[in-house]
């Protein structure tokens, strides 16, 4: 390498967060094993090692490798992005993929955290034994679950369940005593949401507040969980485990869309709701969704949409080479069942053992294995009538779209291999514009009888540099030096025979190109592009031919071929670009610039094929639902080790098993089939599974988790707060069927589920994080939550379940669990609060605190609306406190205070005139154009109509401007996400149309919409 030459400052990083090892051991050390440590580990290339963070900061002959916090000058990134005068690395190997450059940067700049040494695991070669000793189960999360005995607290009088003395005798082990308990109202406020994600309403805090009997709160647990809105809340927070999106990002398409939607995605959503709702023993969940297609055949139609855990991807078939999008699949699916169900990151194992758990290589390929014998399969959820009738339709419409693209490129062909021979012709009369004396164009154009449009490509076409091919240079250089007729006409006719020459020396190729190409095939009918990931199993599978040796025309003949009859160079070289996309070449033509140039016989024929494909299309019925599922091959096979990770260097094979730390002794094969059955039920025995499951649940009625890396339960995860809480959990967990729900009432019937969120100087000095739980966690609500909650109080929440997903819009008045989930363009209202990738398995939502949140509050015209449509509501109530006093019951379960109705009231007996100079404002903007004179700016419209005859009365006291009782508009056809208002150019002008005009009082419930209190969950 060539070095920088600046000596790297020795460092000593703060110790890397638990998502720095994670992001480290998933994107960095990968990398590095695959790109860089056959040359820069024990050889030394250039005395530089690349496989510590201090031989980084060493460095080599040129100089350090990395400087922590700068990618930009740090070497090692450097040279991966082929920066000029640097070598560029990997040597003999293609550029990385942008991804994991910026994978690399982003390391660098956070400082490359570099794992510190773990409890040694033994080294082995890869394919050898597993080499599990003794000690290395004794892990804590290892081992079985220990029979704690319930501790003995000094204030028996504070705890209500063993949950709670669990708690008490680790909190007054620290000096430390939880705060009072919650008030009824923040504590059903907080149940409520908890467990349906959407706020109670004042009957119901009414009536809990007056409810003073001691099971009033066990009633409200019963009701909560007997609500439908239950499972989806819960569901939800299973889909982000599940890593649940409802199309994957496709960088090579067979059809050209750059994604591929999964149309009956959301049967897996459903069907995680309706377990949830119906309280599916855990067991049971689990085998579901690794084995559906494997159960009893009385439980197999119920449990199949569960497959789509692993059915819905991601998958990566045509995102590169067979071998490593393979492997990239196999990889996910390794990820997200041993993190989601086991909780540890097997995946760190796929390119060296595992650097802090006992898990060597082989164990990783041993459950890789089991799917690679899993493939992609379809479940119709119809008749096989109705399925086969739709797929014979479905044929005929292809075949006829292909007669009419095919009818297409031949007329497009011809005329472009004809026009090839006027070449000359426009080339003498673009002499005539750009040459000496240069004659006007339109009147060359009418003299010589050419067609505009061509004329004009060939102006542009002579005038191109010579970037690809030098055939026009002696053309341009004799425009330039003024040259003759006769010369122009040389160099025209010599231009013709050039042209002429190179189109029939393609035609020779490529007739011996399709010789070659159909000795190639296997049979006699050519092979179609596969659409399925089940049918990418070759790479010849997605691009048929492709991996022939085909002849060529030498390249500057090549290019000028594809700049004349393709497509124009200057536009990209890239031979995957979808041509339509991009400016014709010379001669080319398609769309309507193709059938403007057909006669009229040939215009009514191809207008006549392509009514008949739409009467094929409307004629066709809808397309029914299926579930996006797996299926085994029908021979498994074993995988072998891909040394360092690379899928073209194999190493021993590893019989499909379970992990090796986890069994005992030497793992027994799978034999039935892939073996996902047997790993499901390798899983579930596991005491480790209930663990996590249990933590999860925890994690979603607290904040967080008895052990808060809830996908990590290994060396590198945190320890557990409580660890005996923890088994004592998975214990009851265990007793009671595994059942979820019985967990929520265990843990919600608990002292310290009840606790207030009050401060405590002495808890926040020795537990600032609160993991000893001495006190509740306020959170702000999830991104759902807020949408919802928004939707109900305003009375606008559409209680449907289930069905197609929809894009979240203003006009949306479903759950947001309904909404689209896309991994290729993620909405954006759901990025803006948090909502995790749904690429990769979640264990947790982060939240943010950023100015924008803000921003989508006060301007969103979602916000905007709910508050519009929660004034209607207050619509019947007998003056402007009275109306007050309702908002602040619906909203935050809680009387007004007397100084909140004072300033309500006085918000809206001055907003009216400030709307009022709005309207002023905007009409005069609008009529200032008519005048002729500019119009002024205004400020954000507002417009209200007149009061109708049925509005209430305003308090005469007040003077306030009461909430308007205005018709619902209808919904616009094509919603266009939740950032109107917010983004500028969002939403089409029917759809600003659709919104309920700006009123004085929705403008104030907006406000209380966007109120911590409202948004807090205490």
């Amino acid at each position: 390498m060539a070095g920088l030459g600046q000596p790297a400052q020795p460092t000593t990083p703060a110790a890397p967060s638990a998502q720095d090892l994670e992001f480290f051991e998933a994107k960095i050390r990968p990398l590095l094993a695959d790109a860089c440590l056959e040359c820069h580990a024990e050889d030394e290339k250039g005395g530089l090692r690349l496989d510590s963070r201090e031989a980084l900061l060493k460095g080599g002959e040129s100089g350090p490798a990395l400087v922590p916090g700068d990618p930009d000058n740090s070497l090692l990134v450097q040279v991966v992005r082929h920066v000029s005068g640097q070598p560029k690395m990997p040597r003999r190997k293609d550029k990385l993929p942008d991804a994991q450059i910026e994978a690399l940067a982003q390391w660098v700049r956070s400082g490359a955290p570099w794992p510190a040494s773990a409890a040694p695991t033994p080294t082995r070669t890869a394919g050898a034994p597993s080499g599990i000793r003794p000690e290395h189960r004794e892990f804590w999360s290892f081992k079985p679950l220990a029979s704690h005995p319930v501790p003995a607290v000094r204030n028996a009088g504070w705890a209500r369940t063993d949950i709670d003395r669990f708690v008490l005798a680790r909190l007054e082990k620290e000096g430390l005593t939880p705060v009072r308990a919650a008030d009824k109202r923040t504590l059903l406020r907080r149940a409520t949401l908890d467990l349906t994600g959407l706020p109670p309403t004042p009957a119901e805090v009414e009536a809990f507040e007056r409810d003073s009997s001691p099971g009033a709160f066990d009633r409200v647990i019963d009701r909560l969980l007997a609500s439908p809105r239950y499972g989806e809340a819960w569901g939800r927070i299973w889909l982000d485990v599940a890593r649940y999106g409802e199309d994957d990002y496709r960088s090579l398409d067979p059809m050209g869309r750059g994604f591929n939607p999964y149309p009956s995605a959301y049967l897996y959503r459903d069907w995680v709701i309706k377990a949830f709702n119906d309280d599916l023993p855990y067991d049971q969940f689990v085998k579901a969704q690794l084995a559906a297609d494997q159960l009893d055949e009385s439980k197999r139609v119920r449990m199949v949409p569960a497959l789509g855990f692993l059915g819905l991807g991601p998958w990566y078939y045509d995102n590169g080479a067979v071998e490593i999008t393979r492997a990239d699949e196999r990889h996910d699916r390794v990820d997200a069942v041993t993190r989601g169900f086991l909780g540890l990151t097997v995946g760190c194992a796929r390119c060296h053992d595992h650097k802090y758990d006992p898990i060597p290589t082989t164990d990783y390929y041993a459950l890789a294995g089991v799917f690679l014998n899993t493939t992609y399969s379809e479940y119709p959820q119809a008749p096989k009538a109705i399925v086969e009738a739709y797929k014979t339709h479905e044929k005929t419409v292809e075949r006829k779209e292909k007669l009419l693209q095919e009818y297409l490129k031949s007329e497009g062909r011809l005329i472009s291999e004809t026009l090839a021979f006027q070449a000359s012709r426009y080339m003498q009369a673009a002499w005539k514009v750009t040459g000496e004396p240069k004659e006007d164009k339109a009147r060359v154009v009418e003299d010589q009888k050419l067609d505009y449009e061509l004329f004009d490509r060939w102006l542009r076409f002579l005038a191109k540099p010579p970037t690809f091919y030098p055939f026009l240079k002696s053309w341009q250089a004799m425009v330039a030096a003024g040259g003759s007729k006769e010369e122009a006409k040389k160099l025209g006719d010599e231009f013709q025979d050039l042209l002429l020459d190179v189109l029939f020396a393609r035609k020779d190729v490529q007739e011996e190109n399709e010789i070659i190409t159909a000795k190639a095939l296997p049979g006699t009918k050519k092979k179609e592009r596969a659409k399925l990931p089940s049918d990418f199993v070759t790479n010849d599978d997605f691009c048929p031919g492709c991996s022939l040796e085909l002849k060529s025309l030498p390249i500057e003949k090549q290019n000028l071929w594809t700049d004349v009859f393709s497509r124009d160079l200057e536009q990209g070289f890239d031979p995957f670009q979808v041509t339509e996309r991009l400016r014709p070449g010379l001669l080319a033509f398609y769309g309507w610039g193709l059938e403007r140039q057909l006669s009229g016989d040939r215009r009514k024929l191809v207008d006549d094929l392509r009514a008949d494909l739409e009467a094929t299309k409307k004629a066709m019925p809808p397309k029914f639902a299926y579930v996006h599922g797996i299926r085994d091959l029908e021979t498994p096979v074993n995988l072998k080790v891909s040394v360092r990770g690379s899928p073209y260097k194999l190493g021993a094979e590893v019989p499909r098993r379970f992990l090796a730390v986890l069994s005992e002794g030497e793992p027994a094969p799978f034999s039935k089939g892939s073996g996902r059955l047997e790993l499901a039920e390798a899983i579930l025995r596991q005491p480790l599974a209930a663990r996590v499951i249990v933590n999860r649940v925890w994690k979603g009625h607290f904040g967080t988790g008895l052990v808060d890396t809830p996908s990590n339960f290994g060396e590198n995860g945190e320890r557990p707060s409580n660890p005996a809480l923890l088994d004592h959990l998975a214990r009851v967990f265990l007793d009671r069927g595994m059942s979820i729900k019985a967990l929520h009432r265990e843990i919600m019937r608990s002292a310290v589920y009840q606790l207030g969120s009050d401060h405590s100087a002495a808890g926040q000095e020795k537990d600032p994080g609160n993991r000893l739980y001495w006190r509740a966690n306020r959170t702000r609500m999830t991104a759902e939550q807020i949408r919802d909650a928004m939707l109900f109080v305003s009375g606008s929440l559409d209680e449907r379940m289930g069905g197609p997903s929809t894009p979240l819009s203003p006009s949306f008045d479903r759950r947001t669990v309904y909404g689209k989930v896309s991994r290729y363009k993620l909405d954006e209202y759901l990025q803006l609060f948090d909502f995790p990738s749904p690429s990769q398995s979640a264990e947790r939502r982060f939240t943010t605190t950023v100015p924008q949140q803000r921003l989508f509050l006060m301007n969103s015209d979602f916000v905007q609306q709910q508050g519009e449509r929660l004034a209607r509501r207050l619509g019947a109530e007998g003056d402007t406190p009275a109306r007050i006093q309702k908002a602040y019951r619906l909203l935050y379960g809680r009387a007004a205070t007397p100084a909140e109705v004072q300033a309500g009231v006085e918000f809206l007996t001055t907003e009216p005139l400030k709307q009022r100079e709005e309207r002023k404002t905007a009409a005069a903007k609008a009529e200032a154009p008519k005048a002729g004179v500019p119009a002024a700016p205004s400020a954000p419209q507002a417009a209200a109509p007149a009061p109708k005859p049925e509005d209430p009365k305003p308090d005469a006291g007040a003077k306030a401007a009461a909430p308007e009782v205005v018709v619902p508009a209808p919904k616009p056809a094509e919603p266009s996400g939740m950032m109107m208002g917010v983004v500028p150019g969002v939403g089409s002008p029917e759809q600003q149309k659709a919104l309920l005009p700006v009123t004085p009082w929705g403008r104030y419930l907006k406000i209380l919409l966007s109120s911590n209190e409202f948004l807090f969950v205490s």
